[in-house]
């Protein structure tokens, strides 16, 4: 082998490394962004199991009040048309009770289903405000 063929060998050898070493860091860097978005994700559920044991406790301790009610506030049109863009979750939560079904959404907003995927709805943009419903 001549010395520009060992050169160019040599030289193509230093690039592979160099490109394997750079996307290492990218492959990191995504994994991390999942992981991140996983980590959020729990935290959000472990927020409504709270929020759930803390319903459930309340329900326990005041045995005159029906079980449901404290979630059926979705049942009455009514509620649904005192909603308003840009409502918080608590707002809206206040109002419709505790949605049955949620399903997180990191890149576009929470989607919360009262009392299941059939029924009303509403959703939130990534900084927690209703952005839209759709009653029952």
């Amino acid at each position: 082998m001549n010395e520009k063929n060992r050169r160019l060998s040599c030289g193509l050898v230093a690039l592979a490394v160099l490109a394997a070493g750079l996307a290492l860091p990218l492959r990191g860097q995504a994994l991390d962004g999942r992981v991140k978005e996983l980590e959020k994700q729990v935290a959000q559920l472990e927020q409504r199991i709270l929020k759930l044991e803390a319903l459930i406790l309340e329900l326990q301790k005041t045995p005159g009040k029906p079980a449901g009610s404290a979630i059926a506030g979705w049942k009455d049109k009514a509620n649904w048309r005192r909603l308003k863009k840009g409502m918080s979750k608590s707002e809206v939560e206040r109002i419709l009770g505790v949605a049955l079904k949620v399903v997180p959404n990191s890149h576009y907003g929470d989607i919360w289903y009262y009392p299941d995927l059939q029924g009303g709805n509403a959703s939130f943009d990534i900084e927690g405000s209703l952005t839209s419903w759709d009653e029952i």
